[in-house]
Formats: C-alpha cells, sequence, structure tokens
C-alpha cells in the first residue's frame, strides 16, 4: 500500500494524541483514512478490506496523480466479488459467504460512500474548459476508474447487503441522474446501465424519464451499440408490470386506475419517448440486423454452432494470453480479468452475449411499445419502417428444433437431456414471436406479413367469402410487404408444424398466428391457412397427443377458435378428423377437463353455430342434423352444464366471463334469459349445498357488475369485443344491464331467482 502524507489538525501517529486534540478542538476522526496506520490493519483483521479504502477515500479527495494505484485498489476489490471457476461446483457456497462477508466489512468501514464519492466527484469540480454535449467531459483515464466502480457497485446488488447499497445510491435523484450520463461514454456504457437497471427494479414505482435531465439529447447521442443497451432501461420505464399495487386482481386494478391522482407512468414515458424522431427507425434496424451470431456451413444444430465458436475462441486464447491490461480498447463489462489478479482484456465471449442480449432488448422494447394506448400509431409507424419484411428474413437465420435429426447434433450441455431447448438465442426467438404477436393484434397491417403472391391468393379466396369478405385487401401497400414467395406468416407456420409437441416455441408460434386472426374475423385468411395445413395439423395434436403444458394446450385452442369461426369449410374439414367416436369423446373430455383453457374455443362454437343457423341459413340443416360438434353445443342441457362450470370458474377472468355471456346473450335474442336463469337455480340446486344455487347466481351478479366497471369506463377500448364476435357492444351492454337489474320482479334479471338467506335464530 502507498503510504501518503498525513492530514494537518490531526495526528495520524497517535490516537492519544488525537483524542486529546479533539477534546480541545472537537476536531476528530470522522473518517477511516484519518486513522494511524496500525489500527487501520488491526481493524482489517488480514482482509485488507480498510487499507483498500483508505487509499480510495484519498483518491475521491483528488482525482489526480494516482491513478493506477486506483486502478489496482478497485481490481483488487472487484476480484474478491468475483468468481473465476468455469462451472459452480460445492465450494461455491463457501466462495459465496466468503463475498457477504467481504462486502458487509467493505459497508461497515464506510467503503460504498467512498465509491459514491470517487463516482460523483465530476458533479462537484466539474471542468470548465471543455463543454460536452451531454453529461460531463471526462478523461479516458477516470472513465475507466468510474466503470470499475460501477461494476463494483452492481456486484454488491447481488451479494447479502444489495438493498443497503442500493438504498445509499437512491437517497436522491442525484446519482440516479449522474449514472445515466454515463451512458453516453464507450468505456462505461455497460456497466451504467445495469447499475441503472439495478437502481430501477429496486424501486416501488416506475421512474418517470421526465425527471433525468437532458434525457432527449442524451438518447439521441446514443451510438447504435449503445442505444441497444439502452433498451434495458426503457423495458423498465415502458413496462406496466410495477405500476399497479395489486398484481393478481384485475377488479383491483381497475380501482386503482380510476383513483384521483393515478397516473400511468408508462403512458408518460411512452409519449415523451415516441417523440423523439429518429428512435423507431433506429430500433428497427437494430431488430432486423443479421449479423449476430455464429453460423458454420454444414452444421444444423443451432448449439453445434455455439460450441463450435467456443472451441475456436478457446484455442485461441491458448496461444494468446496477454499479461498487461488493454486499456486502449477498454469496455467495462466486457473487458474482464479471467483470474483473481490477472489483466484486464476484451473477452469475445462476453462480446458476443453482450450483443444477443442487447438484441433480445430490443426487440422486447418494440413490442412493448405496441402494447400501450399509443399502440396503433406505433403499429403504422412499424409498417411505414418495413418492419414485417425486416422480421421475415430475420427469421430465415433463426435455426429452429425441428431442423436437428437426434443424431446430427454433436453436443449436449451437461445436466440437460436430449429434449432440452437451451441455447443462447431461446430469449431472442421468444421476443421475437412477441413482437410478430403485438404487431399483428387487432391490426390493420397485418397482411404485410404476406408476399406478394399469397396476397393475390388472399385476394381470390375473399371474393367467395360472401359475409365474411374483407374490404380493406386492396389497400395493403405492396411495397411494405415481405419478399419472396413465402411471407413471414407462412415460415411461421412451417415451422409451428415440425415442432415438438412439448416444444417451448409451440406456444408462442400458435400466439402470433392467433393474433394474425384475431379482429375481425377473415374468411379468407382461415382458408389460406388451411391450405397450408394448420388447422389438421392443430386439431390432430389436441387429438392425438396428451399436452400436459396448460400454455401450450390454451394457445391451441385459442387458435382452433379462430380457425373455426364462422367457416362452414373450417367445420367440414374438422369434422373429418373427429369422424370416428373414439376421437371426437377424446376431443371433448380434453375440452371439459380443460375449461378455462378451452373457453374461447367453447365460445367460437356458439358463435359459429348463431351464425349458421341465422345468417347463412342454407347451412342451417348442416349445423343442426349433421355436424357432432355444432349439434353437441346446440343441445340446450349442455350449454346449461357449461354455463354452471364456467360461472363456477369465472372468479376475475374476464375471457370466461364473456363467454358465459355470450350464451346469455343469444339466449335473450330467444326472449330465452327467463329459462336459462331457472333452468341454473332449480336444476342445479341439487348439485350444491343448501341456498348454494342462489350463492352461485348472486357472485355471477356481482362478476357482471365487475364487468361493467371494467368494460364502461371511457379509456376502454371496446372495439375488439364487437370485432371477435360479430355483436355489437350495446348489445352487450344492454344484456348485462338487463341481467343485473335490480327489480326483482323482472324475470330477466337475475335478482328474481336469488332468494333472500334465512336468518339464524342462533348466532355462530
Amino acid at each position: 500500500m502507498i503510504r501518503h502524507k498525513l492530514r494537518k489538525g490531526i495526528v495520524r501517529s497517535s490516537v492519544f494524541l488525537a483524542s486529546q486534540h479533539w477534546q480541545y478542538s472537537g476536531n476528530g476522526f470522522h473518517r477511516l483514512n484519518q486513522l494511524p496506520d496500525h489500527i487501520v490493519e488491526d481493524i482489517g483483521d488480514g482482509s485488507g478490506v480498510p487499507e483498500v479504502i483508505v487509499e480510495l477515500d484519498q483518491y475521491s479527495a483528488q482525482m489526480n496523480g494516482e491513478d493506477d494505484v486506483c486502478m489496482e485498489n478497485l481490481k483488487t476489490l472487484l476480484g474478491n466479488l468475483m468468481n473465476f471457476e468455469p462451472r459452480r461446483s460445492q465450494d461455491d457456497a463457501t466462495a459465496d459467504e466468503e463475498q457477504n462477508k467481504y462486502a458487509a466489512q467493505f459497508l461497515q468501514h464506510g467503503g460504498v460512500e467512498v465509491l459514491i464519492r470517487i463516482l460523483m466527484f465530476n458533479t462537484l469540480f466539474p471542468q470548465s474548459s471543455k463543454k460536452a454535449k451531454v453529461g460531463y467531459c471526462e478523461s479516458e483515464v477516470v472513465l475507466r476508474i468510474k466503470s470499475l466502480v460501477l461494476e463494483i457497485l452492481t456486484k454488491f446488488h447481488v451479494t447479502s447487503i444489495g438493498e443497503q447499497v442500493t438504498s445509499l445510491l437512491m437517497v436522491d435523484d442525484e446519482v440516479l441522474n449522474y449514472v445515466f450520463t454515463l451512458l453516453a461514454h464507450q468505456k462505461t456504457f455497460i456497466n451504467a446501465c445495469q447499475l441503472i437497471e439495478d437502481m430501477l427494479q429496486s424501486r416501488k414505482e416506475v421512474l418517470d424519464l421526465h425527471r433525468i435531465k437532458n434525457i432527449r439529447p442524451l438518447i439521441q447521442s446514443l451510438s447504435d451499440q449503445q442505444l441497444a443497451n439502452f433498451c434495458r432501461i426503457l423495458a423498465v420505464a415502458i413496462s406496466d408490470l410495477d405500476i399497479y399495487e395489486n398484481k393478481s386482481s384485475l377488479f383491483a386494478q381497475n380501482k386503482q386506475k380510476r383513483t384521483k391522482g393515478f397516473v400511468n407512468v408508462r403512458d408518460i414515458n411512452q409519449e415523451l419517448l415516441l417523440g423523439i424522431p429518429e428512435l423507431l427507425p433506429r430500433l428497427v434496424n437494430l431488430a432486423v440486423s443479421r449479423d449476430y451470431t455464429p453460423r458454420y456451413r454444414g452444421m444444423v444444430s443451432e448449439l453445434d454452432c455455439w460450441m463450435e465458436w467456443i472451441e475456436n475462441q478457446m484455442a485461441e486464447e491458448m496461444y494468446d494470453s496477454p499479461s498487461l491490461d488493454d486499456f486502449e480498447d477498454f469496455i467495462g463489462g466486457i473487458s474482464e480479468p479471467t483470474t483473481a489478479g490477472g489483466p484486464m482484456n476484451q473477452q469475445q465471449g462476453l462480446k458476443i452475449t453482450e450483443e444477443l442480449v442487447q438484441r433480445v432488448e430490443v426487440v422486447y422494447v418494440l413490442g412493448l411499445f405496441l402494447l400501450g394506448k399509443h399502440r396503433k400509431k406505433v403499429q403504422r409507424k412499424l409498417a411505414e419502417l418495413k418492419l414485417a419484411p425486416g422480421l421475415s428474413e430475420l427469421f430465415d437465420q433463426f435455426i429452429w428444433k425441428c431442423q436437428v435429426s437426434r443424431y446430427s447434433s454433436r453436443h449436449r450441455l451437461r445436466g440437460h437431456n436430449a429434449a432440452c431447448e437451451c441455447s443462447p438465442e431461446v430469449a431472442l426467438k421468444i421476443q421475437f414471436l412477441r413482437l410478430v404477436h403485438s404487431f399483428c393484434d387487432h391490426s390493420d397491417y397485418k397482411h404485410l406479413l404476406l408476399s406478394k403472391n399469397e396476397l393475390n391468393e388472399v385476394v381470390r379466396i375473399n371474393t367467395k367469402a360472401g359475409s365474411l369478405a374483407l374490404s380493406n385487401l386492396s389497400s395493403v401497400n405492396k411495397q411494405l410487404m415481405c419478399k419472396g414467395s413465402k411471407g413471414l406468416l407462412t415460415k411461421i407456420v412451417e415451422v409451428m408444424k415440425k415442432e415438438p409437441t412439448t416444444s417451448t416455441f409451440r406456444f408462442w408460434l400458435a400466439r402470433a398466428v392467433e393474433s394474425y386472426l384475431r379482429g375481425n374475423t377473415s374468411y379468407c385468411d382461415q382458408v389460406f391457412l388451411m391450405r397450408r395445413g394448420l388447422l389438421q395439423h392443430v386439431a390432430s395434436n389436441i387429438v392425438e397427443h396428451e399436452i400436459r403444458h396448460k400454455e401450450i394446450l390454451q394457445s391451441s385452442f385459442d387458435l382452433l377458435g379462430e380457425l373455426i369461426k364462422f367457416n362452414v369449410e373450417a367445420f367440414k374439414t374438422f369434422e373429418e378428423i373427429l369422424h370416428t367416436q373414439p376421437n371426437f369423446d377424446k376431443f371433448i373430455n380434453t375440452v371439459n377437463r380443460n375449461l378455462v383453457d378451452s373457453n374461447m374455443f367453447i365460445r367460437s362454437l356458439v358463435l359459429s353455430l348463431e351464425h349458421l343457423m341465422n345468417e347463412e341459413v342454407v347451412f342451417m340443416d348442416y349445423a343442426k342434423k349433421e355436424n357432432k360438434l355444432l349439434m353437441y353445443i346446440g343441445d340446450f342441457n349442455r350449454q346449461l352444464d357449461y354455463l354452471y362450470k364456467l360461472i363456477k370458474i369465472i372468479n376475475e377472468n374476464v375471457s370466461c366471463l364473456n363467454t358465459t355471456l355470450v350464451f346469455l346473450m343469444f339466449a335473450n335474442r330467444k326472449n330465452a334469459l327467463p329459462r336459462y336463469l331457472q333452468a341454473l337455480r332449480d336444476e342445479k340446486e341439487d348439485m350444491m349445498e343448501v341456498s348454494g344455487s342462489a350463492n352461485l347466481l348472486r357472485n355471477f351478479r356481482e362478476l357482471l357488475v365487475f364487468w361493467q366497471d371494467h368494460y364502461l369506463h371511457k379509456d376502454k377500448d371496446c372495439s375488439a369485443l364487437e370485432k371477435s364476435s360479430r355483436i355489437s357492444f350495446d348489445y352487450w351492454k344492454s344484456t348485462v344491464s338487463t341481467l343485473v337489474t335490480a327489480d326483482k320482479n323482472d324475470k330477466c334479471g337475475i335478482l328474481h331467482y336469488v332468494q333472500e338467506p334465512m336468518k339464524c335464530d342462533r348466532p355462530n
């Protein structure tokens, strides 16, 4: 350690004399570096922590002259917080305990405050001779030091003192504002981003980006790599995961939204960001650029490509092990030591991993922009930026599990079975499919996912669609469509058909296609997908396999419901799959065992039955007498059974609630509401305890009041409900109003069938 000049005013050589001086002057020891050296050594108990703090504290007051000493101390500190073993072992628990002990001692002796002083030095003594566009003018040496400080603070975040360190950083907005300025420097942007992300996730409320000074010029000054990295912060700032106090209750969230003073910070942040003209174009370019992952000719496995790349890197590093720090190309978070006390050089593994993570964050943020109140505006802008053809070309770069035979893969990750889908690109594929889903969801631009010749095919089908024909196909801008013979939609369907039943990707692939179909039911799009075997594939998959993953089962039922809705040709194709009684029974049993997952499919059956019976009367006999599924759902007792079961499981599941309403709206049209409500009370009474039917109906009425609160607010877009059902929203509202009427004499109201519970003579 380096000995420093003694401070004037306090005697460092003697604790006794210093104490005596304090009694006379009131000026005593305030910081560790004021203590005599032998006392500092004794305090540390051999750990070296106090000595490191003393030297860092001395540097924090001057920030010049001894940069090398400061770097060595920071490297020592960082090394004690890192694990350099390539694989976790049984000794890792001991190593974690040692790191926690080291971190706690560092905090106890005021080390965190010293690091914050080093970090914030330029805010107190800014260089006035130069002016930076954003933040402060800082030398390369100082930025390297601050990058290490940032990394150390992030390492502390995952130790036992994490919450205490974050509290010190979040005392006010000053530290947060300054760390934001470090995002604009190449040497600090990765570590600064990680620390900000940790700080924001520790907050109870979402950060309003207006509180960050010069946020617009800061974002505009970022390079492409820095902007991609910055998306990690945007993901926290424009997500609505944390804006509600109650994470599970939709009723509580609705109530909170309507309270006076509630502000949706996500929408405020989105509005600020969308006001930066070049932001979305840059994000789209980053999302669809293709040079980001290793690919080798002749290798059909994604994991094989990665393992080949790792082997090549390891072979290079065996003969290229520099002994000195590479400060010229230093980038915090990528320039790391490989051993304790080793030189800091760029690690190619960290670099390519960081680039892949940044790509995932960019795609994720684009998807978040499509979830806010500016969704329609963002959909239009992304369409104009040619997102669809860009995603289609990027999709071609993915290697899917279905493309790997069981004998062609050379590698399997240690501890993982043959069916495991782990790879560095899994997260990117999932976020990619989420983006496609959000882009298509009730979108006027979904047909951009087709190629030009596929659009011509859809137009030809549309001429035979009758009342289900689309009127806007002629307005599709062909310059914004996918190139080649196959569009992105077809590519997704082809991959889905080859994916194993248990594949994680099946859920996201199905969701992407379902969002394309959702909205105004489109006969031509249904037939287009049926011609590519999608209906047969999804239906057969449910019939032939025992799907255990509820998410996959639900997405399959939702997609199946959209494929057959109002489409007699689809029902005929489906009938061919269910032609045998065992197949039909197995399918119905799967539906009935999983009502929450299949309720959208049940709703589709009811809507289709009424459509074919009343609007396409030429198929009335087919619906009433020939099609097994439609005959099954048309039976009154069966409808009553579904109503009863759905009401019991609704809780706050709006989807199940809407399905029960579809049954009751058609009953209302036929003036049959009293029959259904009376049957719910009478025929199910023997299945429940005393007053059970009354409780069921009373609970159902409360849920309908919740429905009114959920849908009848001015900020709620209800057009989706109207488009998907082909029932005017006014009729939805009037039916609910009829059911919840307070008039007990109205036989169409639930209260007419709810008897008041008898008063008990004795107290409980």
